[in-house]
C-alpha cells in the first residue's frame, strides 16, 4: 500500500510536468524548423549573407523555400517587389518579361529572377499565380507569412504597395546595385551581365546603337 501511494504521488507530481513538456512541443511545432535552422551552422555562405533574413517563403506553385539559402546564396539574382494592387498603379512586369527574355537567351540559367509581393495578407500563391500568368512571367514569385515577408522587405528597404526598384546581386562576390524596374530592359539585363563572372561576365550584352529602336 505503501508503494501505491508513493507511485500515485510521483505520477501527480509528473502531470503538471507532462502538461508543460506537451506545450513546449506544441511550440516547438510551430517554430521549430525555423529554431532548428537558425541554430544550424552554414559553411561557405557569401560576404553579406547575414544581411539576409533567415525566413521561408512560398511561391506561385504554393513551393517552399528558405529566402537565403536555397534563393539567394552562392546565385546571380534579380528581385522585384510588386503586388496584385501595386502592378495595376505602377505596372513593371510587362518590362521586366523582356528583361527575363533577354537573360534567358544569353546568360541561361545563371541568372535567377524572383518578385516578391509587398503586401503578403492580401497576395495568396493563387493570386501571384494569376499575376504572373496574366504577363507571361516566367519566374518564381514569392509570398508567405506577413512577418517573414515583411523582413525580405526591411532587409532591403521597400516601403509601401509599390517600389519601382529592382535589386541585382552577385552572393558569391557580395556586390549588389539597384536599378529602376521600369528603364530600358537592356540596362537593367546588362547590369545583370557585368556582376557575373566567368565565362558569364558581359560588360554589355549588344551594342547599344542597335537597341535604340527597342
Amino acid at each position: 500500500m505503501k508503494d501505491r501511494r508513493a507511485f500515485v504521488a510521483s505520477l501527480a507530481a509528473a502531470v503538471p510536468a507532462l502538461a508543460i513538456s506537451a506545450r513546449s512541443a506544441s511550440a516547438k511545432s510551430k517554430s521549430g524548423a525555423d529554431a532548428a535552422f537558425r541554430a544550424c551552422p552554414v559553411v561557405k555562405r557569401g560576404p553579406n549573407a547575414e544581411h539576409f533574413p533567415k525566413v521561408v517563403l512560398q511561391d506561385q506553385h504554393k513551393e517552399k523555400a528558405w529566402f537565403y539559402e536555397e534563393l539567394i546564396n552562392k546565385k546571380m539574382v534579380m528581385l522585384s517587389f510588386t503586388s496584385s494592387r501595386g502592378e495595376r498603379h505602377y505596372p513593371m512586369l510587362n518590362n521586366l518579361v523582356k528583361v527575363h527574355e533577354m537573360l534567358q537567351s544569353r546568360l541561361g540559367d545563371e541568372a535567377h529572377m524572383y518578385t516578391i509581393t509587398t503586401t503578403p495578407s492580401a497576395d495568396s500563391s493563387d493570386d501571384l499565380k494569376a499575376l504572373a500568368d496574366a504577363h507571361g512571367a516566367n519566374w518564381r514569385f514569392f509570398t508567405g507569412e506577413s512577418e517573414a515577408v515583411r523582413e525580405v522587405l526591411r532587409a532591403f528597404n521597400v516601403r509601401g504597395t509599390i517600389s519601382g526598384l529592382s535589386w541585382v546581386g552577385n552572393d558569391k562576390t557580395g556586390r549588389w546595385l539597384t536599378q529602376a524596374s521600369r528603364q530600358h530592359p537592356l540596362f537593367i539585363a546588362e547590369a545583370i551581365a557585368r556582376l557575373s563572372t566567368g565565362k558569364n561576365h558581359k560588360p554589355f550584352l549588344i551594342d547599344l546603337r542597335s537597341a535604340r529602336g527597342a
